[in-house]
């Protein structure tokens, strides 16, 4: 911790930084300190890298420290619902906008990075967007985890007040897991802050911007009024049930090992035979001879009914169910199923709450998307956030259906709208209805232009019919 202090007082008292902008580096650089423990220890709930937190009472040590069980059920929680949250394209009112915003998302391959960002969203509560200008004017837009960004919060504007960025970070020696940063990036109203480590000093130098706004975007997963940059899918509540299914899943371990062997006791022993005091030993195989006593008496043996699982089963099945009313992912998805098949309203009715907080999620990335697309627009053209915004072109993003119905299902309801409302024959949101890809609407736009042209021209060159008036004889 005072190593993190320290790097924060020291980039904060970088070489060329403006007096008024330290204290907001180092307020940013505090925020990233304390943030960070956090968030790596979600990371290390959705890679599966929690060992077991052993009470002591149901397992012995020595076995506490083999048994090594791991639980993916955070990871699910996450990807259950990224998997439901598909960006493909913008839409917007003019062509000529559509086509610069297709070829911008085609150049940063905005589909895949999109995804890679909403799973961090997902893990740590937020994801962040970067725009700068790259070569040939292509502007280009990068995603960072919250582990490398971090932002302040203006409550009057309803945006942020500034960003940052570790950009790059290298190993510190002696450590296989602990890395300092050497360039970091500070996003402000009017300019980007480069801060790069020489030598171990810090110098800052700056990029001066005319986008009116940071050029940097958050993308929360679930934001309210009183924690503007959301909250993560892996919650205390998850990483509690996890750190209780992993538990589990070792006594599960240890008591199918035990049902295997018999449960002997000696009755009326004069003191302790097993080997080195150790009471698993007779189960485990290591008695193999009693003798009589002093007396001449012989202990009686006595064996005891076979371990049943299903009591341990039954809880863990419990802690599934637990952890899908948490998460809003069906009990199926962790694992447990039911003996009985489920029908498909059954299946549609436990996937509607997924569905639904997959819907609330599309609208409120669409907005930090829709942001990310005007500063996009304005670095490609030389403007502002704010010209790009009110030029009327109405752009949107456009996300998959996040119920995934079947084709036969979504065509009968286009059908039905369409005979309600004929208009809509004419539009391309039926087509989007019906989960066609941008790249495959553009292919149907593209075969219908050329379906169309070739009826004109042969309706060029067909024989004209004769129309039946008089035509004059020859002499």
């Amino acid at each position: 911790m005072n190593i993190d202090m320290n790097l924060a007082a020291g980039v904060s008292s970088a070489a060329n930084l403006e007096p008024e902008d330290r204290e907001t580096v180092f307020e940013l650089m505090n925020l990233w300190r304390k943030k960070r423990p956090r968030n790596l220890l979600r990371e290390k709930y959705y890679l599966g890298h929690v060992r077991v937190k052993d009470l002591g009472i149901a397992m012995p040590k020595s076995l506490a420290r083999k048994i090594d069980p791991r639980i993916d059920w955070p990871k699910k929680a996450v990807h259950a619902l990224a998997d439901r949250s598909v960006f493909d394209g913008f839409t917007t009112d003019d062509d000529a906008t559509t086509d610069e915003l297709r070829e911008i998302c085609a150049a940063n391959c905005m589909e895949a990075l999109y995804r890679k960002n909403l799973i961090c969203e997902l893990k740590h509560c937020c994801g962040f967007w970067t725009v700068s200008e790259g070569d040939g004017g292509m502007p280009v837009i990068s995603a960072y985890p919250a582990t490398a960004a971090v932002a302040l919060w203006d409550d009057s504007l309803k945006a942020i007040r500034a960003g940052l960025v570790v950009a790059e970070s290298k190993a510190v020696a002696g450590s296989a897991v602990t890395r300092k940063p050497t360039l970091i990036e500070v996003y402000t109203k009017d300019a980007v802050i480069v801060l790069r480590s020489m030598d171990g000093n810090w110098e800052a130098e700056y990029r001066e911007h005319s986008m009116g706004r940071p050029l940097m975007e958050p993308m929360p997963y679930g934001a309210t009024l009183e924690r503007p940059f959301g909250s993560s899918r892996i919650t205390r509540s998850v990483m509690s049930i996890t750190d209780d299914a992993i538990r589990q899943r070792a006594r599960m371990e240890v008591a199918a090992e035990s049902s295997t062997l018999p449960q002997m006791w000696l009755l009326g022993t004069d003191k302790r035979i097993t080997n080195k005091e150790n009471k698993y030993d007779a189960s485990m195989g290591a008695i193999n001879e009693v003798t009589k006593d002093s007396d001449g008496d012989s202990p009686s043996i006595w064996q005891s009914a076979q371990l049943q699982m299903a009591p341990l089963s039954e809880y863990f099945r419990n802690l599934a169910c637990q952890m899908s009313s948490v998460t809003n992912v069906p009990v199926s998805f962790f694992g447990v199923s039911n003996d009985n098949p489920s029908s498909s309203d059954a299946i549609a009715a436990s996937l509607e709450p997924l569905v639904i907080d997959a819907k609330n999620l599309n609208r409120d990335n669409g907005n930090a998307l829709r942001n990310v697309a005007y500063m996009a627009l304005a670095v490609k053209h030389g403007t502002d956030y704010e010209t790009e915004r009110d030029a009327g072109r109405n752009v949107n993003p456009r996300f998959m259906s996040p119920a995934y119905p079947s084709v036969v299902s979504q065509s009968d309801a286009v059908l039905k709208q369409v005979q309600a409302i004929p208009k809509l024959a004419n539009s391309d949101v039926m087509l989007e209805m019906l989960d066609f890809t941008d790249e495959q609407m553009q292919r149907i736009e593209s075969d219908n232009k050329k379906a169309q042209a070739s009826a004109a021209v042969m309706s060029l060159l067909a024989p004209k019919e004769d129309d039946g008036g008089d035509t004059e004889q020859p002499a």
